[in-house]
């Protein structure tokens, strides 16, 4: 009867330690997941922050004729909204370069409107990129030029 009570120690501290490594690449997994997703979301941001830069910089060099610019041979699309703001969308993909609206994995939406004076007119604008899938706001920048009469 007593050799049936006796218990291996090493089985016990066996399956214990198999207990805890378990457990642990459970969390690892979890860690490396959530890292990768936090890297995908900063290179979304940085990527649409160089976008972003990059046209509100071509559009202080024209900020009159914005047509120049947001044009339909450049993959944009005008929303008419209404009111004095002009809204210009496009797509673009992973890598922030522009796409057609079916391949885009990133909403942009430029909004642009300006104020006269007796002096000149400033313009402004407003450049946001979206995610298609999540609707979350990744970047939004914004300008505005002043431009005096002649």
């Amino acid at each position: 009867m007593k050799i049936a009570e006796k218990r291996n120690p090493a089985l016990v501290e066996l399956v214990l330690v198999i207990l805890f490594f378990a457990l642990s690449s459970v969390v690892l997994v979890q860690v490396f997941v959530k890292a990768h997703q936090v890297s995908q979301e900063s290179q979304a941001q940085t990527l649409g922050l160089i976008l972003s830069e990059d046209l509100l910089e071509q559009w202080k060099e024209t900020p009159a004729s914005p047509e120049l610019l947001f044009s339909p041979e450049n993959g944009w699309r005008e929303e008419k909204t209404g009111g004095s703001v002009r809204t210009f969308l496009s797509g673009c993909t992973e890598s922030m370069e522009l796409s057609a609206p079916e391949d885009a994995a990133y909403e942009i939406r430029t909004e642009l409107w300006n104020e006269a004076t007796e002096a000149g007119v400033l313009y402004h604008i407003r450049v946001l990129i979206t995610g298609v899938g999540d609707g979350k706001l990744k970047t939004e920048l914004e300008t505005a030029r002043y431009v005096p009469e002649a």
